[in-house]
């Protein structure tokens, strides 16, 4: 019985310790680690920063009728779209391309100057009189591609090269 107490309130002991190591040791490592990489802005010694919001924001419509392809676009800087919205004015079911064009000339905003396409590339079936509309989470990025002209352009395009048809395209997003 004398050997039972003390050894009682030595595990009592070692337990109490390892309970109080493990609720103040994350707080005293944070604050070493806190302090070791603090990132101080100075003059001699500035810190890199970008921006997090867009820049300006971007909304685009196109008719497409017919076969042919048109494009839109800002012709500089990357562009991000966000949303796009499809309203089917025929009745039967339109298949539209949407994608980076290449341009052969002129700059984004053409109807007869889309030469060939890039990616990104999406082909999208809209059904008859309806609105379709593709939220995107992640931004569609277009960025500037070397047309035919040996320019850089900026432009999303669209056309119907197999259906044809009437079909509004809707672009929202941003450049930056």
């Amino acid at each position: 019985m004398k050997f039972a107490k003390p050894a009682l309130m030595l595990v009592g002991c070692v337990l109490l310790t390892g309970l109080t190591l493990t609720l103040f040791a994350p707080k005293t490592v944070h604050a070493l680690a806190a302090a070791l990489v603090q990132v101080t802005n100075t003059d001699a010694n500035p810190v890199p920063t970008t921006t997090a919001a867009p820049v300006s924001p971007f909304f685009a419509l196109l008719q497409l009728s017919g076969t042919g392809s048109q494009s839109a676009g800002p012709g500089t800087g990357t562009l991000g779209i966000t949303e796009i919205v499809l309203t089917n004015e025929d009745t039967v079911v339109d298949q539209v391309n949407i994608y980076a064009g290449l341009l052969s000339s002129g700059t984004c905003g053409g109807t007869n100057n889309v030469e060939a396409a890039t990616n990104p590339f999406l082909v999208v079936k809209v059904q008859p009189n309806s609105t379709l509309v593709i939220p995107l989470s992640t931004p569609l990025v277009f960025s500037p591609e070397t047309g035919y002209d040996n320019l850089p352009h900026t432009c999303v395009a669209a056309g119907m090269p197999i259906t044809g048809g009437n079909v509004i395209v809707s672009f929202n997003g941003f450049v930056n």
